[in-house]
């Protein structure tokens, strides 16, 4: 089944496709279509060289491939000078391209080498987890992390083209899974009242796959109907995003593409606290438990009178179906501090997106 989303940004329009069957090949096809005889360079990481099928049953002309080190701890300046490297190496030129196959850390470092390589070259996007392909592939943001905080080097640079293939999913641990349903989760309660209320009853239906399953086993086998299900909610949740990203590219202050960031700004402090131990989307999952106690304390969330089935509960209960724990340990001023280095900050301001209620969200300022 062929499944397609359209981007359509001021600097570049392009496409997301969607790879329903469970092998690569019709995948392979379409990036040696893409390429289309260019000498290019897939970007990946060890993980995924060694977890998954794909490198080994590659067979592209003028196929180069660069493996660099897994983890957050390694999106770095050392690891853009890698690719670079292997960029001259390999003679590529403005005619080249880069491609990303791997999650979010390999997709935001292959984007922004290619976006300062001779001054920018394409690079297409082929995300590896859920996280990925529903937030990072999407959107044009790409950058590195420093001591300072994440993402505080990089610049926007759209992909070329964006490649979700569901066959990746089987290889992911229950933990890579979480964080990409806390995106998702994040998606239905900024904007889509109906892609919550999906997700709500898919994983109330499952909560006791999520509890049985230890964050560093595969989702697989007899439970693989679940992945198959999550994935049909994929371009559900990318639509949430591309509304946004349409009507604000850059991500002007103020602007709607910023509430995107909702759990991100407690999130990204809480990632930074824990030495990056906390992965990105469990991050942002405690930071929008984070948010809606300060839209509760500012008056902003709006409470309605049924208990059993307010948003409160509604948006707690979510997190516990999935089994991700939402709770952190780490003080108001160790937050606060944190929080300081976030690039979401103008005249000493630290900018907050609250939450009103399941579907609507606001801006508000620490």
């Amino acid at each position: 089944m062929k499944i397609d989303i359209h981007i359509e940004t001021t600097s570049k329009n392009y496409t997301i496709n969607f790879f329903t069957e469970n092998n690569f090949e019709n995948l392979y096809k379409t990036i040696e279509s893409q390429i289309n005889n260019r000498n290019c360079l897939f970007v990946t990481d060890e993980n995924i060289f060694a977890k998954t099928d794909f490198f080994k049953n590659l067979e592209i002309q003028n196929k180069n491939i660069i493996v660099l080190p897994a983890g957050e701890k390694n999106k770095t300046w050392e690891s853009i000078e890698k690719i670079l490297d292997a960029c001259f190496q390999h003679n590529l030129d403005r005619s080249s391209c880069l491609i990303s196959v791997g999650g979010g850390v390999i997709g935001d470092m292959t984007g922004f080498a290619s976006s300062i390589f001779m001054r920018g070259i394409p690079f297409i996007q082929v995300p590896t987890t859920l996280l990925s392909m529903v937030d990072s592939s999407v959107g044009g943001k790409t950058g590195i992390d420093t001591p300072h905080g994440k993402n505080l080097i990089g610049a926007f640079h759209q992909p070329e083209v964006v490649f979700c293939c569901k066959s990746f999913l089987s290889t992911l641990e229950c933990i890579e899974i979480q964080n990409g349903l806390s995106e998702m989760i994040k998606h239905g309660i900024l904007g889509n009242k109906t892609h919550f209320k999906n997700l709500e009853n898919l994983l109330k239906n499952n909560t006791e796959i999520f509890t049985n399953t230890k964050i560093t086993e595969v989702i697989n086998g007899e439970n693989f109907e679940l992945l198959q299900k999550i994935f049909t909610l994929v371009p559900e949740s990318i639509s949430v995003k591309k509304h946004i990203i349409q009507q604000d590219e850059t991500e002007q202050f103020g602007g709607v593409r910023g509430f995107l960031n909702l759990g991100h700004t407690y999130g990204h402090a809480i990632e930074l606290l824990s030495n990056f131990q906390v992965p990105h989307g469990i991050g942002v999952a405690k930071g929008i438990i984070c948010a809606l106690k300060t839209s509760q304390e500012r008056n902003i969330f709006e409470n309605n009178n049924n208990k059993e089935s307010s948003d409160e509960n509604r948006i707690k209960n979510i997190f516990e179906y999935a089994n991700i724990n939402t709770s952190h340990n780490f003080s108001d001023t160790e937050m606060e501090k944190a929080m300081m280095h976030d690039k979401k900050k103008k005249n000493g301001k630290i900018q907050l997106i609250l939450i009103k209620k399941i579907g609507e969200v606001t801006y508000d300022y620490l």
